[in-house]
């Protein structure tokens, strides 16, 4: 996920839903030297675990669905890449769509929105649903190949804007 969104050109990225930050720690190292990153996690319990395990990440704790707001709050730039940890599959067409319509209405011209996907619970209807959601939201939706080694195994879905 953290190759497919172009960190090493990026000038502000964000992250949705670190959790305990196993993408976070990726994240910043591949970011260009004086780039901007924040993340964003709803859970003050985990908003807190990644906040001491990564002390240079500013953590925001908040949730997605006011992305916009955090940023301008923040002032935090337009991000060039937004990558999320977030587990769409769960979530209502309510929850998938506002999420959706923050990232994109945030996320700068030409910027990537990369987000994974567990193989399998992608063919529900909700995963079919977000899919749906993403090329109706994004100019290019990229699904990646699956990767088998990850259990469960995931796949990658990179977006342009």
């Amino acid at each position: 996920m953290v190759r497919a969104s172009d960190l090493h050109i990026a000038s502000s990225v964000i992250e949705l839903g670190p959790g305990s930050g196993a993408f976070t720690g990726h994240i910043l190292a591949n970011l260009q030297r004086g780039a901007r990153f924040a993340a964003i996690e709803k859970c003050p319990i985990l908003a807190r675990e990644v906040s001491d395990k990564f002390p240079e990440a500013q953590i925001i704790e908040g949730c997605a669905t006011r992305l916009s707001e955090h940023l301008n709050t923040e002032n935090i730039p337009r991000p060039n890449a937004i990558l999320s940890g977030l587990p769409w599959a769960i979530f209502d067409a309510a929850l998938q769509s506002s999420i959706l319509k923050e990232v994109h209405g945030t996320l700068a011209e030409g910027g990537i929105f990369s987000t994974f996907a567990y193989y399998g619970p992608h063919r529900l209807a909700s995963g079919q649903r977000f899919r749906k959601n993403l090329e109706s939201t994004f100019s290019h939706v990229h699904r990646r190949k699956v990767v088998m080694r990850n259990f469960p195994p995931a796949f990658v879905y990179s977006c342009k804007r």
